[in-house]
């Protein structure tokens, strides 16, 4: 791949998967959430059948096939997204985020266990590895605040000079 200077920051969340620091916005596509209906429907068809009946087996195949499905379409975006970042961007720096902790917030759990926040980053990372760019972590803390007028998240300290930063560091200049 042709070289990148371009460095970018990412911030991680549950309304939109990604926001960079140029601005543009990685849609979260709620796989999960899209399929609950079904997911319930194929659970409650398990749990009717008896233990060691043919039809018990055939209900938890359908069960697994659906569970597979939401798996491979959130593979699938998680691919697509860290394509264009590594081929747009030199440097790549993500939230470093504790993303176990977080699931421990039962209100939230659902919705952070869906944006497949460590996919993506494993992928980003991985295609970085191999594109010849870099993938920096980011300490999360004090990159985005609340406007206390207006209510719209205001990059204070902007994750992109944290990842300059935090690369020159690493380098050594």
């Amino acid at each position: 791949m042709p070289e990148s200077n371009a460095a970018v920051g990412i911030d991680l969340g549950v309304k939109h998967l990604a926001i960079t620091s140029d601005g543009k916005f990685y849609e979260y596509p709620k796989f999960l959430r899209e399929s609950e209906r079904k997911l319930h429907r194929k659970q409650r068809s398990v749990s009717r059948k008896k233990k060691g009946y043919v039809r018990r087996r055939k209900a938890i195949i359908e069960l697994t096939r659906l569970h597979e499905h939401i798996a491979n379409q959130r593979r699938d975006y998680a691919h697509k997204v860290s394509r264009k970042l590594v081929n747009g961007y030199g440097l790549i720096a993500f939230e470093n985020l504790n993303v176990q902790g977080m699931v421990k917030n039962y209100h939230l759990a659902k919705s952070i266990v869906d944006a497949f926040w460590n996919q993506l980053v494993r992928y980003t990372t991985c295609k970085a590895e191999e594109a010849g760019r870099r993938v920096v972590p980011v300490d999360p803390k004090n990159t985005s605040q609340l406007c206390s007028n207006s209510g719209e998240i205001v990059l204070k300290n902007s994750l992109s000079v944290y990842a300059i930063i935090v690369a020159m560091l690493r380098i050594g200049t």
